[in-house]
């Protein structure tokens, strides 16, 4: 049996079969929906005329996921072998150690390999167990060396690899190896020298093949080349006989390829989701030179799902890309005037009716929001914590990137921030806030016009004077013919959560005895979650309807800040961005407050923009945003460069499109801690190291974690985990693409070519 592709889990969840060595022979005609013509289509160019029963409809050129750009995504397989290319930025999908063993790729002797620099290497891998053959193909570098290798906990015979490049065999029995992820660790005792590099080893490949398979030719470690069919050279995909990729299909999606044999040839495509069904999208005998094929993804729309594209190894899959039907786009509005941020202290976005069913009464922002709004259903908080959520808020980086990875950390010097940008665009900036844990520390690298914290100037942490501060303010400056930003932070819904009369009372009539009373505490918070105050379901109804009820009052400040715009003249001029730092846990996990995890009651924080021009109407938008999209979108909106080291988008794009737009995954971190966020799906690695997957059509509260039960989404976050660990802190997504979607800057950054012009 071929012992390849992501394999069924401990607990029983159906895997997917490994890949055959080749496409199965199959009828020449299509289905339905695919079509077929004569020439690839190029990009810019249309498709061959189609027969009227199975032409596609109008495909957009972008938003679209280039397969060849994507190349370091796919898993390879050669003769059922999986190829773990070590010499390939490919690798990255398997290195587990959260701090890299390993180094940078070297070439010597006429080989190249990646330098192990650190004695001890973890990699996972899938598979679909049983016996198998393990081959590495590497160079050692001192005499008397000794190469250990472990799998899954067992230990194969030593070796002491030659300083030549050679491959090291072990035969692999049935038993140790496991249906589904796999874990191999590499150990070697001894370091020396490759060429100028320090190093225990240089690793060209690591297969892992049928039992008994004979000795291979080493080897290609990418999929991606210049591949000429009769004559026409076109980027394509080749070298392999099956390659997989865990992808997320978008709505109104098609697959569009052209297929390329010198004969002809079978191909197939086919789809294992996350949930374990299978589906055989397309196969077909392709006839000699270039065919083109445009195949819809509709069978598996909206689905997380093991993409495995079938062929000869010396056939190839011509300019292969993800495409989403054509929709309509706004026109582009122009900049806005002025802009206004609000940052609501510890606001979870499931305390809002914009995003899904909820007690609370928020009417003002429901109301504007779905007159005018544009609402980010799956906004995540770059940090569970202030300090680094609010420099992420403002910075549109990460918090490693920016500096403030904890509560004491600082600014790194010269960050940018929207306060910079629009100061040096001449642009009259303001902050009006009343938590100086998380923005102090933001005064001196921002460039303020004017910087306020109300409670250290004598006044109440209330919101209806914080709005009043920023209304007078925005009018001061527009009299004096300037330009404005406010930054602004109501402190409502952070601790202490207070008794607001006549609205608290309509999520619980009282009576408010103690411990709980009429305001909640950080100290009585700390009390719950170490179990020193036991709490009865009266006293949760007490402590939830306080902070129900600041949500409440939060929305009327809001109101307030709409209303005074519009008295002033200056709505029409005005963006309004709404969002949060972070959330406050409810004990869902075991603890209250935030700073203690990645989980949904703090990473689902609101966004919503309402600006001049974006829209007539509330639209909702399922793509995942972040905090450092913030950022870019407040400086877009604003008509003003952004800074070349932002790590996020804008989100302008997005909000235009009246369609899907490609899937994205982003980041969340605290300290060694992080998580990855997709539509449906999340991967969360705690501070030891555990990982945690959770389905959120399913499972919005994250309670059950299917790490062990669904190794399609594991194997796709670990995919992705191994990218952002190694290039989190060079990420620039406007040039290299999203962590699930490279793009050509993505290649030029690892010094691969993107085989374009």
């Amino acid at each position: 049996m071929a012992l390849a592709g992501c394999g069924e889990p401990r607990s029983g969840a159906r895997a997917p079969d490994p890949p055959a060595t080749a496409a199965p022979r199959a009828a020449a005609s299509a289905p339905a929906e695919s079509a077929a013509g004569d020439d690839a289509p190029r990009r810019g160019q249309p498709a061959a005329p189609q027969s009227r029963a199975d032409r596609r409809p109008d495909l957009a050129d972008d938003p679209a996921i280039d397969l060849v750009d994507n190349r370091f995504l796919w898993h390879l397989y050669r003769g059922g072998a999986l190829v773990i290319p070590a010499a390939s930025e490919g690798f990255r999908k398997y290195d587990a150690d959260y701090a890299s063993a390993w180094g940078d790729v070297v070439d010597l002797d006429g080989h190249a390999g990646r330098a192990l620099t650190q004695r001890r290497a973890q990699l996972t891998f899938p598979h679909a167990g049983g016996a198998a053959r393990l081959r590495i193909r590497l160079h050692g570098v001192a005499a008397g060396q000794r190469l250990t290798v472990t799998l899954n906990g067992t230990r194969l015979p030593s070796r002491s690899p030659a300083a030549a490049w050679h491959t090291e065999t072990w035969d692999v029995p049935a038993g140790v190896l496991e249906r589904g992820e796999n874990a191999l660790r590499i150990e070697l005792a001894r370091k020396g020298r490759a060429g100028a590099t320090a190093a225990y080893a240089l690793v060209h490949s690591i297969d892992v093949a049928p039992p008994g398979a004979p000795d291979a030719d080493w080897p290609p470690v990418s999929p991606a080349r210049r591949a000429a069919v009769a004559g026409d050279t076109r980027r394509s995909l080749s070298g392999f006989d099956a390659m997989a990729l865990y992808v997320e299909i978008p709505d109104r999606a098609w697959l569009t390829f052209a297929t390329g044999a010198g004969d002809s040839a079978p191909f197939a495509i086919r789809a294992t989701t996350a949930d374990g069904d299978r589906v055989d999208l397309w196969r077909a005998d392709a006839p000699a030179g270039w065919a083109a094929h445009a195949v819809s993804l509709a069978p598996v729309a909206g689905q997380l799902v093991r993409l495995e594209l079938s062929a000869p190894a010396e056939a190839a899959w011509g300019e292969p890309r993800i495409q989403l039907e054509a929709a309509p786009v706004r026109p582009r509005p122009p900049a806005v005037r002025n802009a206004i941020l609000v940052v609501v202290d510890a606001l979870r976005a499931d305390r809002l009716a914009l995003y899904g069913t909820t007690r609370v009464d928020t009417p003002r922002i429901t109301a504007e929001g779905r007159a005018r709004g544009v609402t980010f259903l799956y906004n995540q908080a770059a940090s569970p914590s202030s300090p680094p959520s609010h420099g992420s808020i403002q910075t549109g980086m990460i918090p490693r990137v920016h500096g403030v990875v904890g509560d004491r950390a600082q600014l790194k010097p010269g960050t940018p921030m929207i306060s910079t940008a629009l100061g040096a665009a001449g642009v009259a900036t303001g902050y009006f806030g009343n938590n100086a844990f998380g923005m102090a520390r933001l005064e001196k690298p921002g460039r303020w016009t004017e910087f306020h914290q109300p409670t250290r100037e004598g006044k109440s942490n209330d919101c209806v004077p914080l709005i009043d501060m920023i209304l007078a303010f925005a009018k001061r400056r527009a009299a004096a013919g300037e330009r404005f930003f406010v930054s602004s932070l109501p402190y409502e819904t952070h601790v202490p959560y207070r008794y607001h009369p006549g609205i608290t009372d309509r999520y619980f009539p009282g009576p408010w005895p103690p411990p709980i009373g009429k305001q909640v505490t950080g100290e009585l918070l700390g009390r719950i979650t170490s179990g020193a105050l036991r709490m009865t379901d009266t006293m949760w109804d007490q402590l939830k309807a306080l902070y129900d009820g600041e949500v409440t009052y939060m929305d009327g400040c809001f109101g307030q800040l709409v209303d005074g715009l519009a008295s002033a003249g200056l709505a029409d001029d005005t963006a309004i961005l709404l969002t949060s730092d972070h959330g406050d846990g409810m004990y869902e996990h075991g603890h209250m407050g935030h700073a203690f995890g990645h989980y949904a009651e703090l990473a689902n924080v609101p966004l919503v923009v309402f600006a001049p021009g974006l829209t007539d109407e509330g639209i909702a938008v399922r793509t995942v945003t972040s905090h450092i999209d913030i950022a870019p979108t407040v400086l877009d909106l604003m008509g003003v460069p952004i800074p070349e080291e932002v790590q996020g988008e804008s989100l302008l794009p997005i909000a235009l499109r009246r369609g899907p737009w490609t899937p994205r995954v982003m980041p969340l971190e605290y300290g060694r801690s992080y998580a990855l966020r997709a539509a449906r799906w999340k991967y969360i690695v705690d501070y030891q190291g555990r990982e945690s997957v959770f389905d959120l059509k399913r499972d919005p509260t994250e309670q059950r974690d299917l790490a062990g039960d669904s190794p399609v989404a594991l194997r796709y976050f670990r995919d992705l985990a191994g990218f952002f660990r190694a290039h989190r802190t060079r990420w620039r997504m406007r040039e290299h693409g999203a962590l699930n979607n490279h793009r050509a800057g993505f290649l030029r950054l690892v010094g691969a070519d993107p085989l374009r012009p």
